[in-house]
């Protein structure tokens, strides 16, 4: 499963996403992550929660994005929900190359059985109508 958390800047998207991945504590049986393109929020999340500032591995484009969340992935079987706040911070990911992360990211979503959260900084109405099932 892949969702989509969409807002302008300031409208708490960050927060949200926070909340999310504490209260998944409860249900999740696996491992947690946490991506984000600075070390702002990292005491917010529960230490059980893996925090990663993606700026410290350089990414740059969707290309690199992917290859990094893939090797995750491959290092450990065990992360079952992953938590990608700002793709644009991290990845310069907009509107042009959404949908291309979005599908690969559903792939790797039933292949490895991890599922991803991720924040965009678009309103809900700005997203093209085939990716709309993808907000929660």
């Amino acid at each position: 499963m892949v969702k989509l958390v969409c807002g302008s800047k300031g409208t708490g998207k960050t927060r949200r996403m926070i909340e999310m991945s504490n209260n998944s504590l409860q249900t999740v049986k696996g491992k947690i992550f946490f991506l984000e393109a600075n070390n702002k929020h990292i005491y917010d999340l529960n230490y059980d929660i893996k925090y990663i500032n993606t700026k410290e591995y350089g990414i740059m484009g969707s290309e690199q994005f992917l290859a990094f969340v893939m090797g995750m992935l491959a290092a450990d079987y065990d992360i079952e929900l992953v938590y990608i706040d700002g793709l644009y911070k991290i990845a310069q990911i907009n509107l042009e190359n959404l949908e291309e992360v979005m599908q690969k990211l559903e792939d790797a979503s039933h292949k490895f059985e991890a599922d991803f959260v991720m924040s965009i900084s678009l309103q809900e109405d700005e997203l093209p109508t085939q990716l709309r099932e993808f907000i929660c």
